[in-house]
């Protein structure tokens, strides 16, 4: 099954921002979120995966401040 790959940044005050997000071809033509799924007329609520496999996080980054919700309030406090 397909899923993503969630890229993060994370700041000082420990919230976390999306900085990317890509989806992981899984090249099934059984999966409804590939390429290659079936494009010929088929049963696919009852044949394919209906669903992605969970999301995949990633810190990409580290920031040394405080995000802008905090506002330059240490640990979010």
């Amino acid at each position: 099954m397909c899923y993503k790959i969630i890229q993060y940044g994370e700041y000082s005050c420990g919230h976390q921002s999306v900085t990317r997000q890509q989806v992981v071809d899984c090249r099934s033509r059984n999966c409804r979120f590939s390429p290659s799924h079936l494009s010929i007329a088929h049963s696919c609520g009852s044949t394919c995966s209906q669903t992605m496999l969970p999301d995949q996080g990633l810190i990409m980054e580290q920031f040394n401040t405080s995000c802008a919700r905090c506002g330059g309030v240490a640990n979010g406090r």
